[in-house]
């Protein structure tokens, strides 16, 4: 998930620090619950604070606070980047902190690696900070033990709230990861996910409602937080019927057949020209008959067009070496995920060793597109 129009505040182990306006709402009103928090944990503790100090209290518990939301995210974007896994930003938006995974995990095993450092981020902090309120618990200095139980409990929240099986938090894809190594599929895992986290949103609505109903306002915000779970679960559902297709469809049912060698040293002005009337996204280069490469009309757009006469397709070409090759069994999910492993706009199709075809992301959409609108047209002649 991406946050867009987010300030960049700075950087933390070579990932952005980005923060969403909407942020500027939920801090001032963690900032005010911070406040009343410590104002009461320091009357407990036989501490009380002028309405000054718990104000500055509350506003450093609240900074503080978004700064383990930081440490959290950026658990999880450093295990994911150890695992091979692009990864964006950190934001800090309205519900919290997002960190931006490009790509899915490729296994069970590294999506609950990833998901649950987060979690586990927040548990140490709760335990530094409840460790520290204990042993400073006798201390002149009051305000220290104060600030940290407050710190530690709200970790320990943030940790527990973070584990409740609702997709897309941390425990709704620990629970995706374990129903995908059950039924060895992320898109029916995903589904399933999803359900469960409708179902836990609508649980926590009907909790918020009545939470507010018995004058406990802090129920409203629950229900805005369920309602956020109820929307990406909705999405989510919407991406697993995809990925269910992908699956399903064979890279042989999607791929370009028909192809077009090019000589690997034809200058692109004969490239270009030979292609002028043809839409599809990858050519097969080849040098004395051999598959040497594919090339891409937009690869073009890295030489002037004054020295196409010159340049030779070679020199723009992505060699063969360098895509990983699919068989036509394979399902459409496996090529697409291959694309966006190794960047290449397009990946060669082999049969017995032979090259039978290309594929690429727009070629598999359109195929997809096509068999969705299938059943609609057979249903609209009915």
């Amino acid at each position: 998930m991406i946050v867009r129009s987010s300030w960049r505040i700075g950087s933390i182990a070579g990932v952005d620090i980005a923060v969403h306006p909407s942020w500027l709402v939920i801090f001032v009103l963690f900032a005010y619950a911070a406040t009343v928090s410590v104002k009461a944990i320091a009357a407990d503790s036989d501490f009380p604070l002028s309405t000054r100090n718990d104000v500055i209290l509350g506003l450093i518990a609240a900074l503080v606070l978004f700064a383990c939301v930081v440490a959290h995210e950026l658990a999880h974007a450093l295990v994911a980047r150890r695992l091979g896994i692009p990864i964006g930003n950190i934001t800090l938006f309205l519900f919290g902190g997002v960190a931006s995974i490009l790509r899915e995990p490729g296994t069970p095993a590294d999506e609950i690696k990833m998901a649950a450092a987060g979690p586990l981020a927040s548990i140490v902090l709760a335990a530094l900070f409840g460790g520290i309120a204990w042993l400073t618990a006798n201390s002149s200095v009051q305000w220290i033990p104060t600030l940290c139980l407050f710190l530690g409990v709200a970790n320990a929240v943030l940790a527990v709230f973070n584990l409740l099986p609702a997709f897309p938090s941390d425990g709704g894809r620990i629970l995706r990861a374990t129903i995908w190594a059950l039924v060895k599929s992320q898109a029916r895992a995903t589904g399933i996910a999803s359900a469960v986290s409708a179902s836990v949103a609508g649980l926590l609505v009907v909790a918020g409602a009545t939470m507010a109903f018995h004058r406990m306002w802090n129920g409203i915000w629950l229900v805005f937080i369920a309602l956020f779970l109820l929307q990406a679960a909705i999405a989510s559902g919407r991406q697993a019927r995809v990925g269910l297709s992908l699956e399903r469809m064979r890279v042989g049912e999607c791929m370009a057949r028909t192809l077009i060698p090019i000589a690997h040293d034809a200058p692109l002005t004969a490239f270009v020209s030979a292609i002028s009337n043809d839409k599809r996204t990858g050519y097969p280069v080849v040098a004395d008959g051999a598959f040497v490469g594919l090339v891409n009309p937009r690869d073009t757009g890295s030489v002037p067009p004054m020295l196409w006469p010159q340049t030779p397709v070679s020199a723009i070409m992505t060699p063969a070496a360098r895509l990983p090759a699919l068989r036509g069994e394979q399902p459409a999910s496996d090529a697409l995920a291959l694309l966006a492993k190794s960047g290449a706009r397009s990946l060669p199709v082999f049969e017995d060793g032979d090259l039978v075809g290309v594929v690429s992301e727009e070629i598999i959409f359109a195929a997809l597109r096509e068999r969705t609108a299938a059943p609609e047209r057979a249903v609209s002649a009915a």
